[in-house]
């Protein structure tokens, strides 16, 4: 490569990362006038009328209908994001339902939609099926708005190794290296920027951590630990507003962490795990609430197990107060090996989240931020099943904001 082409290529880099510097600001910040963007990105007001304009054509950003107030003359005009043309996608396949949800480059969301189903377990491809239909509406739905939907995030209630397209195992389908990503993108067109497998927990344990830090009370938060039961019993880690995913894409399996090495097998090969004595399945059926799961899905035999307990009424009084003992164990030895500063308990264990922080341990004297400190850090999370697909799409919309021009947004 000649030496004014290789100039020219790393004068395009910095500019594709000055523009990202900019987005990024108006991610973070939301609308500013160009001098606070100056001031915000470090660059010159020359530099930044520059990129703003380049910004402005291609329609990454817009002039927002607020100004700001100055102390004489017109007000100053304010840019925030706009990439209502760049739509992203994503689908999260769980056991009793399929989420799917499509936000723009600004993070508004162009589309959601949620089937509650109990979708059927051992042969994928019936539920494949399922996949490709809910993928399906969301791009005709968007089509009619004439946008072409960029990317999807396909995301899964099981285990998937980093970079891997299957599935490595999804025990509530009853999979095991499953080729998922390959087995949808047989049946549909394809997307311009390709579809991307991945597991749930730690994009929730993402967007869940996103949320806090969006409060005042929370606005210092940096790591925190996520832990949620559902079908089963899933963990993630955020260390330094980062998901913390070790080699192999995970560092934090509670369910299967050993709490009684004489227990009972688990599914796993091992013997004692979290889910021998706490899984949701296990406890909806020592409770009595077995003929209701079946015929009404988990999550309902669930919110009754929770009902019936904190009614007073027994065995699921005795059963809840046993899955409870078994996961604040949990939450105290994450405590001590990841020191982080809150706890986000998710699916049932948010309804019970005040009997679990209740249950006195020095652990709780170590964690804290901002006004939350001890058992007030543990906190329920609140944002539901879309959690993995916003915590996904955040990242995948922050990856092209950050640089427009590799992320092929300019034209």
């Amino acid at each position: 490569m000649a030496v004014h082409e290789k100039t020219a290529l790393a004068n395009e880099d910095v500019r594709d990362h000055n523009l990202g510097l900019v987005l990024t600001a108006l991610d973070h910040d939301g609308p500013a006038a160009r001098a606070e963007l100056a001031t915000a990105t470090g660059m010159a007001r020359s530099a930044l009328s520059n990129l703003s304009a380049v910004l402005l054509e291609n329609r990454l950003v817009r002039v927002s209908a607020a100004q700001a107030e100055r102390g004489v003359g017109r007000p100053l005009e304010r840019l925030e994001l706009d990439g209502s043309d760049t739509v992203l996608a994503g689908v999260y396949l769980q056991l009793d339902a399929i989420v799917t949800l499509a936000v723009d480059l600004a993070g508004r969301v162009r589309y959601e939609n949620r089937v509650d189903a109990l979708t059927p377990t051992g042969d994928p491809q019936p539920v494949v099926a399922q996949l490709c239909e809910a993928i399906e509406r969301c791009r005709g739905a968007l089509a009619a708005e004439k946008v072409t939907v960029r990317s999807l995030d396909l995301i899964i209630a099981g285990f998937v190794m980093r970079g891997s397209d299957a599935v490595r195992y999804a025990l509530d389908f009853g999979w095991t290296d499953v080729p998922l990503k390959s087995l949808v993108a047989e049946r549909i067109a394809p997307f311009p920027d390709g579809i991307h497998l991945a597991g749930d927990t730690q994009y929730a344990a993402f967007a869940e951590y996103s949320a806090l830090k969006a409060t005042d009370a929370a606005a210092d938060l940096e790591s925190i630990v996520y832990i949620r039961s559902a079908t089963g019993i899933g963990g993630a880690v955020i260390a330094d507003g980062e998901i913390f995913g070790g080699s192999k894409g995970t560092v934090f399996v509670p369910g299967h962490t050993i709490v009684d090495p004489r227990g009972k097998p688990c599914e796993c090969g091992r013997r004692g795990c979290l889910v021998t004595v706490a899984d949701p399945e296990l406890l909806v059926d020592r409770a009595g609430l077995g003929d209701l799961r079946r015929a009404s899905g988990l999550p309902a035999a669930l919110a009754e197990l929770v009902g019936r307990a904190a009614a007073g009424e027994q065995p699921a009084g005795t059963v809840l107060d046993d899955a409870v003992m078994w996961i604040r164990m949990i939450v105290d030895t994450a405590i001590m090996l990841a020191g982080p500063q809150m706890v986000v308990l998710g699916g049932y264990l948010a309804d019970v989240c005040d009997r679990i922080r209740e249950m006195p341990e020095a652990t709780l004297d170590t964690i804290g931020v901002g006004g939350l400190t001890g058992s007030q850090a543990i906190v329920p999370a609140r944002l539901g099943d879309v959690a993995p697909l916003l915590g996904a799409l955040t990242l995948r919309r922050r990856r092209l904001l950050a640089a427009p021009g590799r992320g092929g947004l300019l034209g």
